[in-house]
């Protein structure tokens, strides 16, 4: 076997056998990854309190060694973001984020940073005074431009020049327009505008936790999600498979 220890996030816990389970985690490096932690659910000394879904845990594991299979020798808690698990409202906020990473193909380039984001998302939710509940759809947003789709957002994609009142944004060329060069191209307010360029800002943000103003809200909401309609993969849904 090959020996391999990583701080991962845990994401699903399933029973094997009576005293055995399986377990799928997102790691940094690795990605999503299912293992199995055999006597995990009667091993206090091994696995002790760390095997709940949306813990950090820092797991030693081993391939087998024909690969078959990974296997979970012993696990630690890292951090177990209680405040969010008590609290229905985060906990659904949290599930919602979780589910847009899970339905993502991630390139080996963008893991770190869509678990970095995820881990700095769960924080959020579990601090003092969480987030808007509008964030699971500026989250998605956060993930992608960090991963590399941010628009551009600047000066007219067109002609370059300055954007002007009421500018455009073009889904499939992912920028946005001067009204001259817009044509049919939906009109979305400097509001929403100036909120897309601070998204990609780390976590924790303003963002994260101002409420928007319900015009702001309807243009992101549209805006984020035919933008991934259009140029991002995931895995399954109603944006279709393209791995």
């Amino acid at each position: 076997m090959m020996d391999w220890s990583e701080t991962v996030l845990l994401l699903r816990v399933g029973t094997l056998r009576e005293a055995d389970c399986w377990v799928r985690f997102f790691s940094p490096t690795q990605g999503m990854l299912t293992a199995f932690a055999f006597g995990g659910r009667r091993s206090r000394r091994r696995f002790g309190g760390c095997l709940d879904p949306l813990d950090r845990v820092h797991f030693s594991m081993a391939w087998e060694r024909r690969r078959h299979y990974l296997v979970l020798r012993e696990g630690a808690l890292v951090e177990r973001f209680g405040r969010m698990k008590a609290d229905l409202d985060r906990l659904g906020m949290a599930s919602n984020c979780l589910r847009f990473v899970e339905g993502l193909c991630i390139p080996p380039d963008g893991v770190a940073v869509v678990h970095h984001a995820l881990v700095e998302a769960l924080r959020l939710l579990d601090g003092e005074h969480g987030a808007s509940r509008f964030f699971p759809v500026l989250f998605r947003a956060h993930v992608i431009f960090n991963m590399g789709f941010a628009p551009k957002l600047d000066v007219c994609g067109g002609c370059g020049a300055d954007l002007g009142a009421r500018p455009a944004f073009s889904i499939p060329k992912g920028t946005v327009l001067c009204r001259r060069c817009a044509g049919a191209e939906r009109s979305i307010s400097p509001a929403t505008i100036a909120l897309l360029r601070s998204i990609a800002q780390p976590l924790p943000a303003p963002w994260a936790l101002e409420q928007l103003p319900p015009v702001v809200r309807e243009e992101t909401w549209y805006l984020v999600d035919h933008f991934l309609r259009w140029h991002v993969d995931l895995h399954a849904g109603t944006h279709g498979a393209r791995c």
